[in-house]
């Protein structure tokens, strides 16, 4: 009998293209594998928590928390090396990927390669050295089982190179409002800059709340804040608060419906009790601000929230509860991203600088001088910003951006509430009953000052040089702005906690009793009208469309002529 040997034609193209993609695949499979291998024994020995050169430079930080060029190092050194760290690791990902694939494609190409393998020879003796199917068996056993544990420790360093660290959050871009889109808003306490200036030609001078006539709208809030409102693009922002809820309203310039309700909600360290405030102040008395693309609110117990224009939270945190006798009131200031806050208070204050994205922390500056009531001051002094912030005694000046102090003058004392002011190269500050006082922007030293008719919570507005204030209990002042010397003085039957704004050449001023002061912005007193709304009021007023928008003790008007 003749025995036929079977043969396949193992020169066919499909079949060298076959096993030339099996080794390619194969090769490509031990170059990732080393590459993860190598990539996560270098992950295991950098990780940024325990950098030497990380943790010698916060060594030295604790020793010196005050400099900012240190604090601003190490944040940098932080943020590169946890984007190398995090980027190390989307390698592991990517690579598990590279790795699987290369094995199955070259698995695939041997299995079909088997296909068209020859028969093997019949062994000429009964030697086992001459067993060649089972000498190639343990051959391929052998290079598998090398193969595979390559592959599974480099698996295992993928899948077990973790860290701490959270990987940086990808934060959208910010757009910052033009100085135009500003100036046709209010986006903050006193407006564009904070300096009481209305962007419109004119303003209405009559009206009375009594008989309705000049009031276009009126619009009770579900709750309490003596805070003012800000707005953009037709809408008016406004917080409220009490004991157990704190919330921001949305409300439509054009008919004062509220357009919506945000209840702040998980907040974390938001703590169970309320502190306790007085009734001039209230749970919610600092005014909000915006971006133009979110409003940020704080409140007196010291939480805070960034939340979009459709009402909901982007992000919050709690600061801190503030130990203040009255209630926190320091109003909020935003600089390109940042979200500048002042929380000054008995259990030693903080200066923050926040992400408006996302309410981290890009810097704070602890403060201890005790309680104060002032809201920062975001000027331009020539090319170089600054950010002023008064507390007694002291009136300091910050880099917004870092927090680096600039300078620093000791003039002050008492608890200051008002805001300071800037005009002509002069910064204004007061503490009621200690003094009024200008500073030079450039030398730092009081031009003048005066211990005579000093507003308690009022801040002032200088225009046309001359600074005006009204009083706490009642009356309002005009000084020379560059020399302190009284101009005139006006005696009122109600006090001021709102601050004038200056529209055109009048400026405007609510008392407490809800009478608003209409008067020109000169050298003698003279009055353009005293229409009332009868009801208490402490809010700072905001001009828009030529109507005045105010936020009284319980409602919330629009004042306009009559259509």
């Amino acid at each position: 009998m003749r025995i036929v040997q079977r043969t396949k034609d193992k020169g066919a193209l499909h079949v060298r293209l076959t096993k030339g993609l099996g080794v390619a695949a194969g090769i490509f499979s031990l170059v990732v594998c080393i590459l993860m291998i190598a990539n996560n024994l270098r992950l295991k020995a950098t990780d940024p928590i325990h950098m030497p050169a990380l943790e010698r430079m916060m060594r030295e930080y604790d020793k010196n928390p005050d400099n900012m060029e240190l604090q601003q190092a190490i944040r940098e050194m932080d943020q590169l090396a946890r984007m190398a760290f995090f980027n190390g690791q989307r390698f592991n990902r990517l690579g598990v990927y590279f790795l699987l694939g290369g094995l199955l494609v070259m698995v695939g190409c041997f299995k079909y390669q088997w296909v068209f393998k020859e028969e093997p020879p019949l062994p000429d003796g009964l030697d086992p050295k001459d067993d060649i199917v089972k000498d190639a068996e343990w051959t391929r056993w052998a290079i598998g089982s090398v193969g595979l544990s390559l592959v599974a420790f480099a698996l295992v360093l993928a899948f077990t190179t973790e860290s701490r660290l959270k990987e940086p959050e990808k934060l959208e871009d910010v757009v910052i409002p033009t100085l135009a889109d500003l100036q046709q808003n209010w986006p903050a306490f006193r407006g564009v800059g904070g300096l009481g200036f209305a962007h419109v030609a004119a303003a209405p001078t009559e009206w009375n709340a009594v008989d309705g006539s000049g009031i276009q709208w009126k619009t009770k809030l579900p709750r309490k804040g003596f805070n003012s409102p800000i707005a953009w693009d037709g809408r008016l922002f406004m917080a409220g608060a009490d004991e157990l809820v704190r919330e921001v309203y949305c409300v439509d310039t054009a008919d004062g419906k509220i357009l919506w309700t945000k209840k702040l909600s998980s907040i974390q360290g938001s703590p169970d009790k309320a502190p306790e405030v007085q009734s001039d102040t209230g749970h919610a008395a600092a005014t909000m601000t915006t971006d133009g693309h979110r409003v940020f609110a704080i409140f007196a117990n010291g939480d805070i929230a960034g939340i979009d224009f459709d009402g909901n939270q982007v992000w919050g945190r709690n600061l801190g509860v503030p130990d203040n006798p009255y209630g926190h009131c320091s109003s909020l200031v935003v600089y390109k991203d940042f979200l500048l806050v002042q929380l000054d208070h008995g259990g030693g204050g903080k200066l923050f600088g926040l992400d408006v994205r996302n309410g981290q922390t890009r810097w704070e500056v602890k403060r201890d001088f005790g309680a104060s009531w002032s809201s920062p001051l975001l000027i331009e002094n020539g090319d170089k910003p600054e950010l002023i912030v008064t507390a007694n005694p002291a009136v300091i000046s910050y880099d917004p951006l870092t927090g680096a102090e600039l300078w620093r003058l000791d003039c002050l004392g008492g608890e200051p509430a008002p805001t300071p002011i800037y005009a002509d190269g002069l910064v204004y500050v007061a503490s009621d009953y200690i003094r009024v006082a200008a500073i030079d922007i450039t030398t730092h030293q009081i031009v003048w000052e005066t211990d005579m008719d000093i507003p308690g919570v009022c801040s002032p507005l200088v225009t046309n040089g001359l600074i005006i204030y009204g009083l706490s209990d009642g009356g309002i002042s005009c000084r020379d702005a560059k020399t302190g010397e009284e101009v005139w003085f006006e005696e009122t039957d109600e006090g001021f906690y709102a601050s004038p704004i200056l529209v055109g050449d009048q400026i405007y001023m609510m008392d407490r009793g809800g009478t608003m002061h209409i008067f020109a912005a000169a050298r003698e007193f003279k009055s353009l009208g005293k229409p009332v709304l009868d009801e208490q009021a402490v809010c700072t007023p905001i001009f828009l469309d030529g109507s005045i928008y105010y936020r009284a003790y319980e409602n919330l008007y629009r004042i306009g002529k009559d259509s």
